[in-house]
């Protein structure tokens, strides 16, 4: 019978569930598995009598999940597969899982290697040469952590993270997205080697720093499960340092702005400010970006007084900061021109918001191109709303040309308002991007 001991956020440790029918490992079940294909494993269990909802809570899923995995939703990403298999006791080496606590399972080389050889024949010429294709037997341990960690693994697993992140700003998707949660899944295995306190601290946090960006990945392509995940496993691992908390208490506060929850996203901004408040070091970069975030959740919440007074704490702090010495989701704003820009879009001030888009593009690196979109949108929707059609229609277009280079759904969804300006003017050119934009934004 298919056991499972499912603990739930609030830590209540459920008993044992049973249920009526047994998981037979039938050749569907074993070609399900190895196929990674999750919707056929929850129809075939649901043929045994298993409700959606039954399912949801052994996988730690919404039952909306479930039904959407169903009618076709790919499961493709590495934790998610691993809860799956986890929560329905399916070994992880069916499922191609790297185990690394287990021991790993003896195979016979020679049989594996005349199943890939089988596999190769039938792929190669249509039909079945060297015999039916059987699945790879897929050992539950690939790797082991080095018993010990010095600083030149040290430095490689920093430099990995650092050029994974360069990656993401630049193509974005889930192609970026499942490198960062793999590195951040193997640097916690390399934090259980030994290591002396200094590379073992700073090891943490680098760690703590590569879920960080994997939660922003995450949320970058509407994983919003995986994206809380990764904060609270960052947060875990930064305990101790409140700059880096705060850093990563402002990535989770700009993830749920973008999501159209200024209340939430202001807690987290006013928990990270409170963090680097405590803080011995004195950054202004850090003072600027928590200032010129809170701008939009004080704006949203019809707090324009106090969203003025951010704005102008935040200019004048940028014009303090050095970015070069800050942590890095601070430095990653550079001068702040961008995040101005919107602030200033925000609240109605074109010239302003003009001038600082403009800044934002002239300093901005071409391979940072999720930004350059992102920047590229504000000032064109700063220009449309201002009457200025010429420059707002070119910059729509450049756009558009940037957000199909990239991966990103957050990038999509900061282009309603873009929409709308565009289709309040009566303009056959902008009524036509508009409807553009809109496909665009929902594709």
């Amino acid at each position: 019978m298919l056991r499972c001991i499912y603990e739930n956020p609030n830590l209540t440790l459920y008993p044992p569930v049973r249920y009526g029918s047994p998981v037979d490992m039938t050749p569907d079940m074993r070609e399900a598995c190895a196929s990674r294909d999750i919707a056929a494993i929850f129809r075939l269990l649901q043929g045994g009598g298993m409700t959606q909802r039954q399912l949801a809570d052994l996988v730690r899923m919404s039952q909306s999940e479930i039904s959407e995995i169903l009618k076709g939703r790919k499961v493709i990403s590495y934790d998610v597969l691993v809860r799956v298999a986890d929560g329905l006791s399916i070994p992880r080496g069916m499922m191609g899982l790297a185990d690394l606590e287990a021991e790993p399972e003896e195979v016979d080389e020679d049989v594996e290697r005349r199943k890939l050889l089988a596999a190769a024949g039938a792929i190669m010429f249509g039909a079945p040469v060297w015999g039916d294709p059987q699945p790879l037997t897929i050992r539950r341990v690939l790797v082991k952590p080095p018993s010990k960690v010095g600083i030149s693994d040290l430095r490689a697993y920093e430099q990995t993270v650092a050029h994974l992140k360069l990656l993401d700003r630049r193509f974005g998707g889930m192609a970026a997205r499942e490198p960062l949660v793999v590195t951040a899944t193997a640097g916690e295995q390399l934090l259980k080697a030994q290591a002396v306190p200094e590379v073992h601290q700073r090891l943490r946090y680098a760690v703590s720093e590569a879920h960080r960006a994997a939660g922003w990945a995450s949320d970058d392509v509407g994983l919003l499960d995986q994206r809380r995940y990764h904060v609270r496993q960052a947060l875990d691992l930064a305990a101790g340092d409140p700059l880096r908390l705060a850093g990563i208490l402002g990535t989770a506060g700009s993830m749920e702005k973008n999501h159209g929850d200024a209340n939430y996203a202001l807690k987290y901004f006013q928990l990270a400010q409170i963090g680097a408040a405590t803080s011995t070091a004195t950054d202004p970069q850090v003072g600027a970006v928590l200032a010129g975030e809170t701008v939009g959740a004080y704006y949203t919440l019809g707090y324009s007084d106090k969203a003025q007074e951010e704005l102008r704490k935040a200019r004048q702090l940028f014009g303090d900061a050095d970015a070069s010495k800050s942590l890095p989701f601070f430095a990653s704003y550079g001068k702040g021109f961008g995040v101005l820009a919107s602030c200033e879009l925000k609240l109605g001030n074109y010239d302003s918001a003009r001038a600082d888009g403009l800044h934002a593009l002239s300093l901005r690196p071409e391979v940072d191109v999720r930004c350059n979109a992102l920047d590229t949108i504000i000032l064109a929707t700063t220009n449309m709303q201002a009457g200025e059609l010429r420059e707002g229609i070119q910059q729509t277009q450049r756009a558009l040309e940037l957000i199909r280079a990239v991966g990103s759904q957050r990038i999509r969804d900061r282009l309603e308002p873009l929409e709308m300006a565009l289709a309040s003017r009566y303009d056959s050119t902008c009524r036509d991007l508009a409807r553009i934009v809109q496909q665009v934004r929902v594709a």
